[in-house]
């Protein structure tokens, strides 16, 4: 029985000893989750087409007006950038729905999810357009 207590203590230490020189050995440096340079690109034009967008629509201009208004300053600032044909569309006006909705979806009677689609199939309907 005492034999018993005597190799808990050593059982214990062994174990303590082996997780830490694991993590010695193994180089377990800091990782970081890297965004990839259209989900960069896509925040970018997300958050510059929502800026200009409620802008618009705080300054008195209608919801077309305003839509008309940031596709065509959005598509200027960043058609000179070769990644921006790439952008899938789909995924960018989800972005800018969920961004328009949530910063200036009352001035234009949008809320919640069903906004968020009137929204984006506007948005979109629009960009086929231009």
């Amino acid at each position: 029985m005492n034999d018993k207590f005597k190799t808990i203590p050593f059982s214990l230490f062994a174990l303590i000893l082996l997780i830490c020189s694991t993590l010695f050995f193994i180089n377990a440096g800091v990782l970081y989750a890297t965004e990839s340079n259209d989900s960069i690109l896509m925040k970018k034009v997300s958050q510059s087409y929502t800026k200009k967008f409620c802008n618009s629509i705080g300054f008195g201009l209608s919801k077309e007006s305003a839509m008309n208004f940031s596709l065509k300053e959005n598509n200027q600032v960043f058609n000179k950038r070769k990644d921006f044909n790439r952008i899938d569309k789909e995924l960018l006006a989800e972005e800018i729905a969920i961004a328009v909705v949530r910063k200036c979806g009352y001035p234009i009677n949008l809320s919640g999810e069903k906004g968020v689609e009137q929204f984006k199939s506007y948005y979109l309907s629009k960009d086929q357009e231009s």
